[in-house]
């Protein structure tokens, strides 16, 4: 689906037909686009069908690509839903030449429409061309990448506080959920290093050397987000061992308390064997006293290993 389409003059939207110039450009926005719908701007711009057939995967890694015509940039979009406490994960495709830039994005991640806006109040730095665009995109999509790592940050500091501040073992599907959120956002993250490097170097065409700070400045937020999120899947691996040693420290104190009642339970299980025995002599089968003394001799053999236990914290 077409969101918006417009033509940009000295950093303008400027509307019908215009003399070509150094700064104008063509801005074409696309949400969810069908394979019918991109084929108009296929022909239009002169696409390249591989880099076609990306923008309708939505299964790429985020990538940069060199065509003739122009570049494809492939970025994952991730956000963090409060109320599932995950992340949800789309894509952005940017193919991208001196004269024009077309968005396709597969969710509603990271609405585009706001840059549009933001970028159009700024008429000097839309003068700038197509990398400016591009530059504005990646910056606000790493900044989200920022926040998303923030919330993650939260859930693990949960985990932590439940494994390492209580002698109970947390729920083991808490801990893997959240190891699964980390590992899907580290998936999505860390590819993109190497495109921004690309950019750093000088290798895409019409990225010249004042772009190079700008993204140098976006990769080292980009480092933090992957430092930090190693540093979570750190502490959850710890988290995970810990947890499943309580786990087993628990089993262990449960099964000495089993161990310790069936221990107790087996005297007068013993005693009321032998006796029930069919035997006519027995010892003071047919005293008076017998059953009371009998009794009497069970409960003391029986408190006495109820304290042994309770000593050694059997019980």
């Amino acid at each position: 689906m077409l969101v918006d389409e417009a033509k940009y003059l000295d950093g303008k939207r400027v509307h019908g037909e215009v003399q070509n110039g150094e700064s104008q450009f063509t801005w074409v926005g696309l949400v969810n686009a069908s394979e019918s719908e991109l084929k108009i701007f296929q022909n239009r711009f002169h696409l390249n069908p591989l880099a076609v057939e990306d923008a309708l995967s939505n299964t790429q890694r985020p990538k940069l690509d060199h065509y003739r015509e122009h570049s494809l940039l492939l970025l994952k979009t991730i956000a963090y839903d409060t109320k599932t406490e995950k992340i949800v994960v789309g894509d952005i495709t940017i193919f991208f030449a001196k004269s024009f830039l077309l968005t396709v994005r597969h969710g509603d991640v990271i609405p585009l429409g706001t840059i549009r806006a933001d970028l159009e109040n700024h008429p000097n730095r839309l003068a700038l061309g197509t990398i400016a665009v591009l530059h504005e995109i990646v910056d606000r999509l790493v900044d989200q990448y920022l926040h998303v790592c923030s919330s993650l940050g939260e859930d693990v500091d949960q985990i932590e506080d439940s494994v390492f501040d209580d002698d109970q073992p947390a729920p083991a599907s808490d801990l893997y959920f959240v190891k699964r959120e980390l590992i899907e956002f580290r998936r999505a993250v860390m590819p993109l290093l190497q495109p921004l490097e690309q950019i750093i170097s000088g290798k895409v065409n019409g990225v010249g050397a004042e772009w190079t700070d700008l993204f140098s400045d976006i990769r080292d937020h980009l480092l933090k987000v992957i430092d930090e999120v190693g540093s979570m899947n750190e502490i959850m691996d710890a988290a995970l061992h810990a947890n499943s040693a309580l786990v087993q420290t628990q089993q262990n104190a449960d099964m000495r308390k089993i161990s310790a009642w069936i221990g107790i339970g087996a005297v007068p299980t013993m005693i009321a064997g032998v006796y029930g025995m069919n035997f006519e002599y027995l010892p003071e089968l047919e005293w008076r006293y017998g059953y009371f003394v009998v009794i009497g001799a069970l409960v003391v053999v029986c408190t006495v290993l109820f304290r042994l236990f309770r000593k050694y914290k059997w019980l």
